[in-house]
């Protein structure tokens, strides 16, 4: 990647944190040795809480992995580590073991979301590093909003190392992709209750797949009256063959999730 690319893609992590996990299989072939994962996220703030949010089946298999038996996580931490306003390289730890999650993924509503709720020390550490939660001002007026691009931000797979340190950390890169979006979804792909971003993936977008990415934000840009970019989508399924990426509207997505926050009785 060159470096004014770089500059680029490291601007808009603000809005990119990775959650990090190393964990091992109790009777693996391999033994001990530990593996690490990391899952794209972003923040948003519902109902004067922040929350970590990304794609609904990566919680739901984190989820799975805490509740085998079969299975032990070592650690896992919060990479904010990608910005280019970043303090700090230091990703931060964090007790997934006991985190509390909320998701669902449900394929004919075709939402496929969930969030980790973040303590207030969590929170203020991810702001001294630069990141920055997402507010309603950023969806609820996007529908009077003629976007002209997209991009989707995220960390690949492919561009993460499978080495494993002695802390029980590995290492992950952001990319960011050009989308050009589509009015629908192929034919032959199966309607559902929620109207989905669908988005095409250029030809040539430098990587081989973009597993990894699922639960990274998807941004639309506007040149005028003046240049700037909303988040308007959380990436959460791609059409390898067709390179084609699906994702849940953040309108949507934020007005369900409100929603469901004002049910929940008082504490």
């Amino acid at each position: 990647m060159s470096p004014k690319r770089k500059n680029i893609v490291d601007s808009f992590c603000r809005h990119l944190v990775g959650l990090s996990v190393t964990y091992k299989h109790k009777a693996d072939d391999a033994g001990d040795r530990a593996r690490f994962g990391m899952c794209s996220g972003t923040l948003i703030m519902i109902e004067g809480g922040v929350f970590l949010l990304t794609a609904g089946h990566v919680l739901k298999q984190l989820d799975e992995l805490r509740e085998s038996g079969g299975a032990e996580i070592i650690g896992a931490s919060l990479a904010d580590t990608f910005a280019s306003e970043r303090i700090s390289d230091i990703p931060i730890p964090f007790d997934l073991k006991s985190a509390r999650l909320f998701y669902i993924d449900d394929e004919d509503d075709g939402l496929d979301f969930g969030v980790i709720a973040l303590e207030p020390h969590h929170v203020r550490m991810l702001a001294k590093n630069g990141m920055v939660a997402l507010t309603e001002e950023n969806w609820v007026h996007q529908h009077t909003v003629k976007f002209e691009a997209y991009a989707l931000l995220g960390l690949p797979e492919e561009l993460a190392t499978e080495r494993v340190s002695s802390s029980g950390e590995g290492a992950a890169a952001a990319a960011l992709l050009t989308v050009k979006r589509l009015e629908s979804a192929p034919p032959g792909r199966k309607p559902t209750r929620y109207p989905q971003f669908v988005g095409q993936l250029h030809p040539e977008m430098g990587l081989k797949s973009v597993k990894g990415m699922s639960g990274g934000p998807i941004l639309g840009f506007r040149r005028e009256p003046e240049p700037r970019y909303w988040i308007v989508a959380l990436q959460s399924s791609w059409d390898e063959e067709a390179r084609i990426v699906y994702g849940c509207d953040l309108p949507i997505l934020a007005s369900l999730m409100s929603e469901w926050a004002r049910q929940v009785p008082a504490a």
